[in-house]
């Protein structure tokens, strides 16, 4: 088998490692939490978060590079040029090392100052200091050593740097439960967070070895030309992942704003059910970068822009995403009096001429290269067309069953939060279709269209956002996130279909018509819990379950009946367990 061969051929299983990875994550660190509370109080609780909403700001040091890794790597093995991955590798190291002890020593030195930020209790602040630069100390040695984490993931070995991560988090949990038990406090969860970086480390390390022997680490093979990579390329993905962050936290910032802390707080309630389903379908998307830039395709016919051109295409993007974002803003009541002249009127030119600059932009478009790829092509269809299967079971039972959802969880007071759950499914589920394509583009050092896609999202949200919460609190705010996602993954899905010379058409039947077969047992389900609605948390749960399993073998089935290929129906077969042992 062709080491092409071999990359695509581990894209579905790698894909799977990494969702089921997620789902054995999030459902233990569930179940911790109150076993953590047991032992430590509100106020220890929160100092050990204040350590990892700290650590985010470096932690985001490490977008590019990480990527950075993966990619090259993926295309050095394609190349055959192993020897350059110890080069990569050796410059990651170099140039994280220096990142983080320059973040230790600030971080050491703004302590005082965090301790009062943050209103520390000056009996805690010995402690406090413990844990934020022990948690730092830990969190730098991972980011300067998890090249070797990336590297494995680069070489399209996702499944097994998957088990070692999750055999490593569940071996933590072990650690966090005995030290705790100890009587270690607080400071137990920083050595048991310890014991889990050396276990991946080492457990990485040694796949990485087995899978190129001659990989090493020294000083002597830091290259400049590799450094230009992580400024480079590492530099391009970091600048799109901060803004992702942002665009992360913008909705929360407006809605709490606008509306006050209590509205904001029920936003949350609404906003974790949706999210940790976007987390499960989103951990498949990893391995599609190293694929990528393992095949990285051919480009045919037009031209490349010049950097002029392409900021004047950007700018295009902006004008034509502002003028049209203001089309319906303009009849809302409180917007009205501030206008000069009708609504209509201005509604009418902005709608005019966005349409006559998204037309001088498609042309731009039309004399662009187009990738010529027939893997790619069917990586990206593929790819799209599995996540919103996944989106489709996931999302459309949070839809149907949200109010139930949001009763057994938190009990009845919050009918509001329920409604934000079922814009905000409705927005996720739209909007996790493009988390493959943009892995892809990053794969093959295409970024321009993902930042095309964030630019008009984050105008749109900068503009809906604030309208609908002001005009409809909580639930239009949900309603401008969903249009917001809906415009902007619209806007991607057309501009990559160009670039692969994808027909609408070819689109929606591969990737999109296959999502509407679960609405059949969905209706069904919804008809159970409104015909019997159920009171009581134990009735609504087994209720909730029930109807959970219902869909969800309704929909597998009606799927593998109707829509799976023979081959997509073997490549399912191929993943079971008792299928490896019986072959």
């Amino acid at each position: 088998m062709s080491r092409k061969e071999h990359a695509q051929q581990k894209l579905v299983s790698n894909a799977v490692a990494g969702m089921l990875s997620t789902v054995v994550y999030m459902l233990s660190r569930l179940l911790l939490t109150p076993v953590i509370l047991n032992y430590l109080s509100l106020s220890e609780f929160g100092l050990w978060s204040l350590c990892f909403i700290i650590l985010s700001y470096a932690g985001m040091g490490g977008f590019g590079v990480n990527s950075t890794y993966i990619r090259f790597a993926a295309r050095y093995l394609a190349e055959g040029k192993e020897e350059e991955i110890s080069k990569l590798l050796s410059t990651g190291v170099t140039y994280m090392f220096t990142f983080c002890s320059l973040f230790f020593a600030g971080l050491y030195f703004l302590m005082p100052f965090l301790m009062e930020r943050f209103n520390v209790d000056p009996s805690q602040r010995e402690v406090a200091a413990t844990l934020l630069l022990g948690t730092a100390a830990v969190f730098s040695i991972e980011l300067v050593l998890g090249g070797f984490r990336f590297i494995v993931n680069g070489m399209h070995e996702f499944t097994r740097e998957k088990t070692v991560t999750t055999i490593a988090g569940l071996l933590e949990i072990g650690a966090i439960i005995g030290f705790l038990a100890l009587g270690a406090g607080v400071k137990g969860l920083l050595y048991a967070f310890a014991v889990r970086l050396v276990l991946e480390t080492l457990g990485c390390w040694f796949i990485a070895k087995s899978l190129l022997p001659s990989l090493r680490v020294s000083l002597r093979l830091f290259s400049r030309e590799h450094l230009r990579h992580f400024f480079g390329f590492g530099g391009k993905v970091q600048i799109l992942g901060i803004l992702g962050i942002f665009l992360t936290a913008v909705d929360r910032m407006f809605i709490t704003a606008i509306s006050g802390l209590a509205a904001g707080g029920m936003f949350e309630i609404g906003r974790k059910l949706p999210s940790t389903a976007g987390g499960i379908s989103s951990s498949s998307f990893g391995p599609i970068l190293s694929t990528s830039a393992h095949l990285e395709g051919k480009w045919k016919e037009g031209k490349w822009k010049s950097p002029k051109e392409r900021v004047v295409s950007y700018v295009h993007i902006v004008l034509i995403t502002l003028l049209l974002a203001v089309v319906p803003v303009v009849f809302l009541d409180h917007v009205r009096p501030w206008l000069p002249a009708s609504s209509s009127i201005i509604a009418l030119a902005a709608a005019v001429s966005g349409v006559l600059l998204l037309a001088l932009l498609a042309r731009s478009f039309g004399t662009e290269k187009r990738l010529e790829s027939a893997e790619l092509k069917k990586i990206y269809l593929d790819a799209i067309r599995f996540t919103n299967i996944i989106n489709s079971i996931l999302f459309v039972f949070l839809i149907v069953m949200a109010h139930p959802l949001i009763d057994v969880w938190v009990g009845t007071k919050y009918p509001e939060a329920a409604d934000v759950m079922i814009f905000l499914s409705i927005a996720y589920s739209v909007q996790l279709c493009t988390g493959p394509v943009t892995m892809l583009f990053r794969g093959i050092d295409r970024n321009g269209r993902e930042l095309e896609y964030l630019l008009v999202q984050t105008l749109l949200m900068v503009i809906w956002i604030p309208a609908g919460t002001t005009a409809w609190g909580l639930t239009g705010a949900a309603k401008a996130i969903a249009a917001s996602m809906f415009v902007s993954t619209l806007f991607l899905i057309w501009r990559s279909n160009k670039t692969f010379s994808i027909r609408m058409s070819e689109f929606l039947g591969h990737a999109v018509s296959p999502t509407l077969l679960p609405l059949m047992p969905a209706l069904a389900i919804y008809a159970i819990s409104t015909i019997w609605p159920q009171t009581g948390r134990i009735n609504l749960m087994i209720q909730i379950l029930s109807c959970g399993a219902l869909f969800v073998l309704s929909s597998g089935g009606l799927l593998w009946k109707f829509v799976f290929s023979e081959d997509e129906k073997a490549r399912a077969l191929e993943l079971l367990p008792l299928k490896k042992q019986s072959a």
